[in-house]
């Protein structure tokens, strides 16, 4: 009985393996949809003192009903910043939102060439730590009204199947939304108690959520004690040069998975040998472009096979989709400097 068990589970993985195979192509390249690109600049939140939006919209030009991606940028980014990571996943048959955060974008990261004191000021701002995943609930109750007015998209979101995602601070805008606590310890200007848990910013409109680049346990964003309140299926996507923002080493970004609970497998965290922060932003075909990172192309190939499969299994209800993110199946994506990587599941 040991040996037939044995044999049939050795069979299933092989199977699995062989399906990722023929599926490589099909997932690390565009899809079968023509994408077009809706740019709204001038979008306010009139409840935040009329905070500034801006959105670019990817979609497919197809008849039919897609589920959305709404994506967060770093620190410094804008909303080009993931521009071909957007348009892969609109080819695939996906609305995409992408988010512009006006205080912590490209514009705020250069006044008066201060990058390193903005960058630092940008991600311990009170108003821009709590105040992004709220950029992100107000793309989400937008997309009721693009569903009715919008000439190009009227009829065509399915508002009921939502996904995150985000790189950087962005990674900690998605977590903050799939309902990790931020911490305070760190903001200025100090907020309530000063330090200790923030509040919830978790959107239960959001099915699931992907973090590129997700934090540690550590400044700016969040402490041990944050990690437990996540409440929606999430997946971090990190590399062993992924150096934290505070300076931490990129293995903290691995530690901190142990903190986050278990859901039946769902939560995720794809480790990339020689993967940097900057591989796991693109912004290849944007108008705005952004740094050159080495070993970006080679990542990408695991990052869009990843987020896809992942996607697919909660946005359009594919089964077996989410089940094919294993350590042995992305193992063919790997090229390049890119000797390993590992899958950890929760």
């Amino acid at each position: 009985m040991s040996n037939k068990f044995y044999y049939l589970t050795l069979l299933f993985i092989l199977m699995a393996i062989s399906t990722f195979k023929a599926q490589v192509n099909e997932l690390i390249n565009d899809g079968k949809y023509t994408t077009g690109i809706i740019e709204y600049k001038n979008l306010v939140d009139p409840s935040r003192n009329n905070r500034s939006i801006p959105i670019k919209i990817h979609y497919p030009v197809s008849e039919g009903v897609f589920p959305v991606i709404i994506i967060s940028h770093g620190a410094g980014g804008n909303w080009d910043t993931h521009f071909a990571q957007a348009h892969h996943l609109a080819s695939h048959g996906y609305i995409v939102l992408c988010v512009e955060h006006i205080g912590s974008n490209t514009e705020k990261l250069m006044h008066n060439l201060r990058i390193i004191k903005n960058l630092d000021e940008m991600i311990h701002n009170s108003d821009e730590v709590l105040g992004r995943p709220k950029d992100i609930s107000f793309a989400i109750t937008f997309l009721t009204k693009l569903n009715t007015v919008d000439a190009k998209l009227k009829g065509k979101i399915n508002i009921n199947n939502i996904g995150v995602m985000g790189h950087s601070f962005g990674a900690y805008t998605t977590m903050a939304i799939a309902g990790i606590k931020p911490a305070l310890n760190w903001l200025k200007p100090v907020i309530s108690q000063g330090k200790g848990l923030g509040p919830d910013l978790f959107d239960l409109r959001v099915k699931c959520a992907i973090a590129l680049s997700p934090q540690g346990a550590d400044e700016p964003f969040f402490i041990v004690e944050s990690f437990s309140s996540l409440r929606i299926p999430l997946m971090g996507i990190s590399g062993t040069k992924d150096q934290l923002s505070s300076g931490a080493p990129s293995i903290d970004r691995y530690n901190a998975f142990s903190l986050w609970p278990k859901n039946n497998g769902y939560n995720k965290f794809v480790w990339i040998d020689n993967a940097s922060h900057l591989d796991f932003a693109d912004a290849e075909g944007g108008e705005r472009r952004g740094l050159n990172s080495k070993n970006r192309d080679e990542v990408q190939k695991i990052v869009r096979a990843s987020c896809l499969l992942y996607f697919n299994h909660f946005l359009k209800g594919d089964p077996d989709s989410e089940k094919l993110i294993t350590t042995e199946n992305l193992k063919v994506l790997l090229s390049g400097d890119l000797h390993w990587l590992e899958v950890r599941v929760k």
